[in-house]
């Protein structure tokens, strides 16, 4: 109150997106409006941003403003364009020498055989977060299951549930999103996880019980999580009753709590780096 000067004036959301000028749109129970307009150029360059980010597609060398030149370009009109780059169209971007090139079309070519989870984050489907396309990725094991599962078994998949089970129905019945997925597919984007290998005995124990990371640790979250999935775990947001371990860094928090009273396994970093040997 004591910042105010009583020059303030009223805030109206804006009813046209300052980009493209097309209508915004206030989905029910959301606090945000965005854009209807699927072909916004901020959209887009948010959609590819989303796309080759470290937590999805993990491409090296999409930062913001390399985005932003090929969406200006028209080299991208979707995701799915990233894998028809080539030097000649790259060459045509202001600043970007051979040395470049060459290491963002290794990038892109280093992406196509991601797991399949980062591959349905990568899609950013309304409320689909990490932890559920990790559920999604361990239940279908293929995406052409996943787009054609029911609603009822969707909202049954842990890490889902109703609200997220029916956006991930309604982004699969639509027609422009199928042609996505089989642009990606003609690209020899990997769309599933291939069928599981033999259980080793240093495995079998990551297989009883989900997992939940938490805290600082000497890597990335993801990177922890697909050595935990590679060996038939689990790996989720939330501790519950069901949660087998909890990996518990630095300044754990609330899940470390959590895990305590209800009794689920503690492990440390040293403890869960032995059980990777």
């Amino acid at each position: 109150m004591e910042l105010r000067t009583g020059a303030e004036r009223e805030f109206h959301m804006p009813k046209n997106c300052p980009e493209c000028g097309s209508l915004v749109q206030k989905d029910e129970g959301q606090v945000a409006v965005r854009c209807v307009n699927a072909q916004c150029p901020a959209q887009l360059r948010r959609r590819i941003s989303h796309f080759a980010s470290r937590g999805a597609m993990d491409i090296e060398g999409f930062g913001e403003a390399m985005v932003a030149q090929m969406v200006e370009h028209r080299l991208l009109r979707d995701v799915s364009d990233i894998y028809r780059l080539d030097a000649t169209r790259l060459g045509e971007l202001e600043r970007v020498g051979e040395k470049s090139i060459s290491n963002l079309l290794e990038a892109i070519a280093r992406s196509k055989t991601r797991p399949l989870w980062r591959l349905i984050f990568g899609l950013g489907i309304l409320h689909v977060g990490v932890s559920a396309s990790r559920a999604l990725a361990d239940h279908f094991q293929n995406l052409q299951r996943l787009m054609d599962s029911s609603v009822d078994e969707l909202q049954r998949i842990s890490e889902v549930g109703e609200v997220v089970g029916q956006s991930i129905h309604t982004f699969f019945q639509e027609p422009a999103n199928r042609a996505l997925i089989a642009r990606l597919a003609t690209a020899d984007v990997h769309l599933d996880d291939g069928e599981p290998g033999p259980i080793s005995a240093a495995d079998s124990s990551f297989r009883q019980g989900t997992w939940v990371i938490t805290g600082t640790l000497s890597q990335p979250r993801d990177e922890i999580a697909e050595a935990i999935i590679a060996r038939g775990g689990k790996v989720s947001g939330s501790v519950s009753k069901k949660t087998g371990y909890v990996l518990a860094g630095e300044d754990a928090g609330g899940k470390l709590e959590k895990a305590k009273k209800l009794g689920v396994r503690v492990l440390s970093e040293a403890e869960f780096r032995a059980m990777l040997l």
